[in-house]
């Protein structure tokens, strides 16, 4: 069901006032450690852990120096992360002087970004979107990390397909997602993994001709790897060096217990060797893992696809994302920002969202009061470190589950028979799902009738269940309609 106004309006109110709390949590690491008080056991006994605020000193963001195009090592400015976040950084440093200051100045744009990702999502969820408002990531994870920029950027192409404008034409919808995804990768890498379903459902969906399905995946590929070149390319020029130590440190980052990886937690106590040979053991498993896993999913999007005539592509970038997170290297707390917008826009059940979270936030929980513990001495045998422990490995079952649940779940928004939209030839195709206005989440309108359905299976062929009948013909996931078959 669609919000009204005043639930919309709770629901930005909300996500702005989670994102404070969690400003409101790091601010102590940007203040001086008391005296005689050891600033890990500080840190960690607090939470209040922020690369934000760590930064500023580590990468001297205080001398506001251009990122890039100066030395060959991170620092003076050079932070390793994709360019447009070393830019951004760089831009939000400017007006402040100390991290205190440029951690409020992050939060204000974390405000408006979480509140702006809320709107996005109720425009393609309705109600669900208190899922990414009212849970706890937002709270813990704001600004632990620019990553709702990525975040903003991935939601943009989700909408922009799945709902967009009713003027655009199919090129047109195609062309600005892969442009978002793009300028996703230039803030964090993992949206570049979206474009590859993109293009998949721009090629091989049976829903225009092929003339119009060649010029709307060049549009997508084009758009996506122009605008990675775009935010490149001069720094590439103009100081390779310091381009590629973005890269180097990433590659080069031992895996370590901070990672929070199911690698080096996998493979204690060998993995506790940050110099030694045991890091390119495990850098070099979770490279192929990530690969093959990444290799399975679109090999079974591209199947699917083939089979349906439609290309279930968030339920493919979802599935994608959930392979990252889980063979990674590093598992960041803060990715779970990653993936609850897609726990929003897919019909995954309360359950697997509720386990999520649950796990999420006993592995952070547990990892700092663990950390805490270790610094003063307590050692590893308290409830923290089986928090922690119980938290990282129930996330990663949950994820290797979810590229399954991913890959068999509708998208919450309904398909309506009879949507059409301009095409690049003048012509009236569905070009893709057609969708519903939320308003109508729980109904299908076809004509004058008004049927009742439960799920309906956005980029399937067939209604998953409770099929939606049109006197006597069925309107399948994809818009179009079709004998009833009893067996659909």
């Amino acid at each position: 069901m669609h919000p009204r106004p005043l639930e919309r309006l709770a629901m930005c109110v909300v996500a702005a006032v989670a994102t404070v709390l969690n400003v409101l949590l790091k601010l102590p690491c940007t203040l001086p450690t008391p005296e005689g008080v050891v600033r890990g056991a500080f840190v960690s006994r607090y939470g209040c852990w922020s690369d934000v605020a760590a930064l500023w000193g580590s990468r001297d963001l205080a001398g506001h120096v251009f990122p890039y195009v100066t030395g060959s090592e991170l620092g003076n400015g050079t932070v390793e992360y994709p360019t447009l976040t070393g830019v951004w950084v760089w831009l939000t440093a400017l007006p402040v002087g100390s991290a205190h200051g440029f951690l409020l100045v992050t939060g204000v744009v974390a405000v408006v970004l979480a509140v702006t990702v809320t709107l996005l999502l109720v425009r393609v969820a309705g109600r669900r979107a208190w899922l990414w408002a009212a849970t706890p990531p937002l709270a813990l994870y704001a600004v632990y990390n620019w990553d709702l920029l990525a975040v903003a950027c991935s939601v943009v192409g989700l909408v922009v397909v799945v709902r967009p404008p009713s003027s655009w034409s199919t090129t047109t919808r195609y062309a600005v997602a892969g442009a978002a995804f793009g300028v996703g990768g230039a803030f964090k890498l993992y949206p570049l993994m979206f474009l590859a379903p993109l293009v998949i459902a721009a090629l091989l969906d049976r829903d225009a001709e092929l003339g119009t399905r060649v010029r709307r995946t060049a549009a997508a590929l084009g758009s996506g790897v122009g605008v990675v070149l775009a935010a490149n390319l001069p720094f590439v020029l103009v100081n390779l060096p310091g381009w590629l130590s973005v890269f180097t440190f990433q590659a080069s980052r031992p895996i370590g217990a901070s990672t929070m990886s199911v690698w080096y937690y996998g493979l204690l106590p060998w993995s506790t060797d940050l110099d030694g040979p045991i890091q390119q053991t495990m850098g070099a498993m979770s490279t192929v893992a990530t690969a093959l896993g990444i290799v399975a999913v679109l090999v079974v999007t591209v199947v699917l696809a083939l089979r349906r005539g439609t290309t279930p592509w968030v339920q493919s970038a979802a599935a994608l994302l959930a392979v990252y997170m889980v063979c990674n290297k590093v598992a960041s707390p803060q990715y779970v920002l990653w993936l609850l917008p897609f726990l929003v826009v897919l019909r995954v059940g309360g359950w697997w969202i509720a386990a999520y979270l649950v796990a999420d936030v006993c592995a952070v929980v547990g990892f700092f009061r663990n950390t805490y513990y270790q610094a003063i001495g307590v050692g590893t045998d308290t409830w923290a470190y089986q928090a922690m422990t119980a938290g990282i490995w129930g996330r990663a079952a949950l994820l290797v589950a979810l590229v399954v649940v991913f890959l068999r779940t509708p998208v919450v928004t309904r398909p309506v028979r009879g949507t059409s939209e301009r095409t690049d030839s003048g012509r009236s195709g569905t070009s893709g799902p057609a969708l519903a206005d939320p308003s109508d989440a729980d109904r299908v309108v076809s004509g004058d009738r008004v049927v009742s359905t439960d799920r309906v299976a956005t980029g399937e062929r067939v209604v998953s269940t409770d099929r939606v009948v049109s006197g006597e013909r069925v309107v399948s996931g994809d818009g179009r309609s079709g004998a009833a078959d009893p067996t659909a």
